[in-house]
This record gives structure tokens, C-alpha cells and sequence, in this order.
């Protein structure tokens, strides 16, 4: 077994690409060594840097056993003539491998003997085919723009300066971008500009710590949110840590050291999400806010020295804050002194989609959407058509042009600014929530409904004119559109029927849709639906055994879901899952011309010839009041627990009693009986689609 260290040296790599290029290098080598049957240990990894990508492989195998291969040539019958003198193919076959004729074997094979010779081949050593992996992964790694440097032909992401390439203490050959590979690597820019010797894999860590340079991106992340925490804790205040604002500032730097500034105290008159989309887009800053989560006026800023003067370092990161604080100031006054509406003519001219129509189009459509729901959720006709006129609005902002990701939430503040109610400027506010999974839902009744009406709209829309999702590209964010959607009329428990949402939708679109069209967005809304309950756990089988029942609602839906998740759990379950079944079947494949309504039509238990029919006609006759109580009332795991009364005379049934007897009479009888059977065991999912465990 041996250790492997690879680290390709470079000028400052971009930090957003940083973590998934080093991982992708070292998955790219990991794979290729599966292919050939290296082992290596699992606590083998990668290292991500500003000027480097590295991965350590702990416990590989350095040489694979040798492997016997039979190699087979040509049948006998077209390798040797009558007198047994070998023929071109055979004489070619034999020179291939460089031995005699006399050398080769026969075998036997059901189409006849073949020639045939065992050649042995040495195992690779992981020394001689390390280079190839790694050249191979390096050529493999997403790189949308490379560049050249110097009067090279080659071209990678970032200038290399120098390669480490070492196999325990040795060093494995290796030329890559005019750099050959040994054990030295490059310092920190400023503390410890030279190069250091790593005389084996297992010291990279620490020598290089000893360089100035924390290479394991792990501990420079827990590094730099303990000491932003700390900064933070300075003045009583807490940091605001966002994940992948971490994750970058861990890639600018390889020797973190956080500075804590402050600014004017005046800027926080602003709006303080747009002082923390400045401080954290544009400065990669982390925000510090009070115990009540109000933004106080200072920032934790991360150098990537150790400075004999802080302050100096300090002064210089407010020196550069402070003109962005400044014109997020400007935006916010010019912004609130125009009236929102004054920019409704200008949504006019902004074309949403071509066949769709401009912004002000849709929200014509979203307005129709919000008065179809305001009766379904209890707020008022008038505020919802005054969200949707404005809701668009702060499209036409300074603020918004400067910071996109504010949409919405500044027209919800120039909305509350400018004395709208506070149901409309909350309204505005959450138009786009949630962005993403796990995010905040609408906090308001015409919120949640506003962010249904816009993404629905565009989920119809952009089906209607033909642009719908194609493999993983998705332009419009349908996807997340829907289970938004979905996330929303569950967690909110909000009882509209989406199907009617849907078609309410398809209603006020300017184009012509047809019925395919619509049976589309349906299934892609279902797709989405089983997406988020696989995510949870609950398999398609339960999901598809809902929806066949069509409820009115996702709430409804969603207790149905879970009901039957837990019923497939319980040992009366399969039982109850296979008289259904055969129910169905039995059913389905008569040839007998049963009653028109077959389930108003009664059971007789006069025709009864059987204790059987007795038993399951005296339990369904038991449980169907209660049962249909209990469905109404949403109570479906006790309408299980009532319907597994049913398992035990089901399965004595189905032994002993056959439904297609030769008397007419009592055959359509049983089949009643079996429609019966079907309809109460159905009644919650149908169970003929779930799959047995």
C-alpha cells in the first residue's frame, strides 16, 4: 500500500469554481482507478485552495495482480487444410502474439473448436499510470473559458506554476502545461513567499501550514465562521453566516483572519436587506446583526494576512464599504420619492414572452387568478387587484437594476413608503417566496395567493407556447415554480383545488391551448408531486394510489398520502391490497351484463351459499357507516384501522369462494358483492396500485 499526493499550483483560482474543480479532479482520478481495480482508503480526499487543487489517496494499491487472458483466434476447420498444414489465418493469428504455432490450444465451444492461447499480463503499477489519470481528469475538468498564458499552445482555467506528484516519499514523474511535477510547493503569497519541500503525502497538512497556507478548505470554513462569530460577539452582536458566502470567502483566502469594521450607524435608515445584499455581494462581507435580528453597523470583513497594523487593514475595508452603503442610500431615496404606479406604463413596453404578452399583460392575468381565489381564501377583491398592479413594479427601480436579488422586497418597503395598506405592501413583499426549498412561505393569506397566481401563470404559460422543460434545462424555473405551488397549499393548508387553479389559469392566456397541452402541465404538476414525496421517503407506488382518487385539494391529498404510507406498513395491509385487487380483476374480465349502477345495486343474502359471503357481507355492512364518517372527516388512519377488519373474511373468501358460478343469479350476486368490496377498500387510495411489500 502507498500514499499519493497531487497539487497542481496556480495563479488565484475563481472562487465560485474552486470546490468543483478540485472535486471533480479528484473524482475524475478516483474513477478511473475503479475502472482498473485500484483500491484506496475512504478517508482519501480533496483539498481546495486559492492558488491550488490537491487530493491525498491514502492506502493504494501499487500493483494489481497479473491477469491471465485467453486470447482466441480462428475455428480450426479455416486455420489448418486437410493434411493438418496451417493456413494465413492461423500462421497470422500465431504471429500476433509473437510465439509457434506448436504454442497455441484448442477449445471446444458449442459453435465448434477455436485456437486459443494464454497470455499473461503484468499488473499495473499505480507509479506508471498515475500521470494518465490525472492528465485525463485535468482535460475532463468543467472549464467554461480557459486562457492561455505566455506563448504556450495549452490553456487551462488559471496559469500553472508547479506541480507536486509524490508516491510515499519518491516522485512520480510527470509534465503537464511545461511544469514537471516534484515535491516542492509555493508558500503564502505574503508570509512565506518561497518554495517548501513535502517530503511525504501524510505531512502536506502541517508543512503547509507551517507555509502560511491552511489547505484543508474544511478547517479554513470552521476557521473563519469561529473567528467572524467572535468578531461579532465583540460588540454583542451576532453574524449572519450564509453558507455559500462562507464557502467563497474560505476561497480567497489561505490564511483567514477576520477584521471587524463598522460604518456610518446613519446608512441603517436603508432598508437593511440592501445593505446586506452590498455587504454581501459586492464585498463578500459578513453582516452582524443585534439579538433581535436588526442590523447594526458593523461587518466582519476576512484578510488574507496576519497584519502587524489591523487598523490600517481595517480602515481599508470601511474605506470600501462606505461608497457602496452610499448609493444603496441614493437608490433608496430616488426610488421612494416615484410613486410605483408611475412606473406601471413602462411594464407595458417589458415583454414577458413574446406570445404571452409585456409584464403589464400578466399582470392582468394574475389580477383575474387573485379575484378567482379571493373568495376561496377570505381577502379583499380590492387589495388583490392593487398587488397586482403594482407587484411588477419595482422592476423599473434603481435599487432593484443594482441588486436583482431584491425584487419584490423593495417594492413591498417603496409600497408601505408610499402609504399603501399593510395586506398590499406584504402582498408585494412576498410575491417571490419561497426562492428555493427550504425558504420562508408568504406570510399572508393574498401572499400566498399572489405567489401562487404569478407562478402559475407562467407554469401554463410557458407550456402553452411550446417552451416547457427539456432534460435538465428548465429557463423559466417551472420546476421550482411548481413545488413552490405545492409547498404552499400544503404547508399553508389552503384548500383550492389546483386543477381548478390550473385551468383558471389557461383561461386568461391570450393563446389557444388544447387539451394535450393541458393534460402536460397536469402530469408535470404530478411528476413534481412525487418528486417531493420520494424526497420524504414515500415511494410513487402510495403517491399514484392518491392520485387516481383525485381529491379536491393538497391538504386533503396530503393526509391521504401519509395514511396510506403507514397502512402499507401494517401486517392486514397485503391482505386488504390483494382483495382489491382481485376485486378489480374479477370484475373487470366478467362477461356477465351487470346493473347500470352497479354500486346503487344491493347485495341479496338470500342468494348466499357460502358462510363466506355471509361473513364479508355482514363486515361490510359493519363498517361502510362508520367508514364513510371517518373519510369524511379527513380521519384516515382509523378508516384503515376500520377497513383491516376486512383482511381475515377477505382471505377466507377468496379460499373458498368461486364469484363465477354457474347460476346466473347468484354470480352477479357475488360480483355485486365484489364492486362493494372494491368501492370501501378504495375509498381512501386506490389500492390496486400499490405494490405489495
Amino acid at each position: 500500500m502507498a500514499d499519493i499526493l497531487f497539487e497542481l499550483g496556480c495563479e488565484e483560482l475563481p472562487p465560485k469554481a474552486l470546490y468543483g474543480l478540485a472535486e471533480a479532479l479528484y473524482q475524475g482520478v478516483c474513477r478511473q482507478m475503479d475502472e482498473a481495480g485500484f483500491s484506496y482508503a475512504g478517508d482519501s480526499r480533496w483539498f481546495a485552495s486559492p492558488r491550488r487543487l490537491a487530493f491525498l489517496l491514502k492506502g493504494v494499491t501499487e500493483q494489481l495482480a497479473d491477469q491471465h487472458i485467453e486470447k482466441r483466434g480462428p475455428a480450426v476447420a479455416a486455420a489448418f487444410d486437410e493434411d493438418g498444414n496451417p493456413k494465413p489465418a492461423a500462421m497470422g493469428f500465431a504471429r500476433s502474439l509473437g510465439v509457434d504455432i506448436a504454442d497455441l490450444s484448442r477449445v471446444e465451444t458449442e459453435k465448434g473448436d477455436y485456437l486459443t492461447y494464454q497470455v499473461t499480463e503484468a499488473g499495473q503499477h499505480i507509479a506508471a499510470v498515475m500521470p494518465q489519470y490525472i492528465a485525463k481528469a485535468i482535460k475532463q475538468l468543467p472549464i467554461p473559458k480557459p486562457m492561455r498564458w505566455g506563448d504556450h499552445e495549452y490553456s487551462f482555467i488559471r496559469p500553472v506554476h508547479w506541480m507536486v506528484l509524490l508516491k510515499d516519499q519518491d516522485v512520480i514523474p510527470m509534465e503537464l502545461f511545461g511544469v514537471t511535477t516534484g515535491q516542492q510547493s509555493l508558500g503564502h503569497r505574503f508570509h512565506h513567499n518561497e518554495f517548501v519541500s513535502i517530503d511525504k503525502p501524510a505531512d502536506y497538512v502541517s508543512v503547509m501550514q507551517q507555509a502560511g497556507i491552511m489547505v484543508d478548505q474544511q478547517q479554513r470554513e470552521q476557521l473563519i465562521a469561529e473567528q467572524v462569530k467572535a468578531a461579532a460577539h465583540s460588540v454583542n452582536g451576532v453574524a449572519r453566516i450564509e453558507a455559500g458566502l462562507l464557502s467563497e470567502v474560505a476561497s480567497i483566502t489561505e490564511k483567514p483572519s477576520a477584521v471587524l469594521g463598522e460604518f456610518n450607524k446613519d446608512f441603517l435608515s436603508v432598508p437593511k436587506e440592501a445593505l446586506i445584499s452590498s455587504m454581501e455581494k459586492h464585498q463578500k462581507y459578513f453582516p452582524v446583526e443585534d439579538q433581535q435580528g436588526q442590523l447594526m453597523p458593523y461587518f466582519v470583513a476576512l484578510a488574507n494576512i496576519d497584519s502587524s497594523n489591523p487598523e490600517a487593514v481595517k480602515k481599508g475595508f470601511e474605506k470600501v464599504i462606505t461608497p457602496r452603503l452610499a448609493d444603496a442610500r441614493f437608490f433608496w431615496e430616488k426610488d421612494k420619492a416615484r410613486p410605483l404606479e408611475d412606473n406601471i406604463p413602462l411594464l407595458e413596453k417589458m415583454v414577458f414572452e413574446q406570445s404571452l404578452g409585456t409584464l403589464a399583460d400578466k399582470t392582468n392575468r394574475i389580477s383575474q387568478l387573485l379575484v378567482w381565489m379571493s373568495p376561496q381564501l377570505g381577502f379583499e377583491e380590492t387589495d388583490a387587484k392593487q398587488v397586482a398592479r403594482l407587484m411588477k413594479c419595482d422592476l423599473m427601480s434603481d435599487m432593484v437594476d443594482e441588486f436583482p436579488d431584491l425584487q419584490g422586497l423593495m417594492g413591498g418597503y417603496y409600497a408601505a413608503e408610499q402609504q399603501e395598506s399593510e395586506a398590499v405592501s406584504m402582498a408585494i413583499r412576498d410575491q417571490y417566496l419561497p426562492r428555493f426549498v427550504g425558504d420562508d412561505l408568504p406570510a399572508t393569506r393574498l401572499g400566498q395567493a399572489v405567489s401562487m397566481a404569478d407562478k402559475m401563470d407562467t407554469l401554463c404559460g410557458i407550456f402553452a407556447v411550446g417552451k416547457k422543460p427539456t432534460g435538465s434545462k428548465d429557463p423559466f424555473a417551472l420546476r421550482r415554480a411548481t413545488l413552490s405551488i405545492i409547498n404552499i397549499l400544503i404547508e399553508q393548508q389552503l384548500t383550492i383545488n389546483p386543477r381548478e387553479l390550473m385551468w383558471t389559469a389557461f383561461a386568461a392566456l391570450p393563446v389557444t391551448v388544447d387539451e394535450a397541452v393541458k393534460q402536460e402541465v397536469l402530469d408535470f404538476f404530478n411528476e413534481r408531486l412525487r418528486h417531493q414525496y420520494q424526497g420524504q421517503g414515500i415511494s410513487h407506488d402510495v403517491v399514484n394510489a392518491v392520485l387516481a382518487k383525485h381529491p379536491d385539494n393538497l391538504v386533503d391529498f396530503d393526509q391521504r398520502v401519509r395514511a396510506t404510507e403507514l397502512f402499507k406498513q401494517q401486517p392486514f395491509a397485503k391482505s386488504l391490497i390483494e382483495a382489491n385487487k382481485r376485486a378489480l380483476n374479477i370484475t373487470k374480465k366478467s362477461n356477465v351484463d351487470l346493473p347500470v349502477d352497479i354500486h346503487a345495486h344491493r347485495v341479496d343474502a338470500t342468494l348466499f351459499t357460502q358462510e363466506q359471503e355471509q361473513q364479508v357481507y355482514e363486515q361490510l355492512a359493519a363498517i361502510e357507516p362508520q367508514l364513510g364518517e371517518l373519510v369524511t372527516r379527513f380521519a384516515y388512519d382509523q378508516a384503515f384501522e376500520v377497513l383491516s377488519s376486512l383482511a381475515q373474511p377477505l382471505d377466507d373468501y377468496f379460499e373458498h369462494v368461486m364469484v363465477n358460478a354457474d347460476d346466473q343469479q347468484v354470480k352477479i350476486n357475488r360480483l355485486t358483492q365484489l364492486v362493494q368490496v372494491s368501492r370501501l377498500t378504495g375509498s381512501i387510495a386506490d389500492l390496486s396500485k400499490l405494490v405489495k411489500s
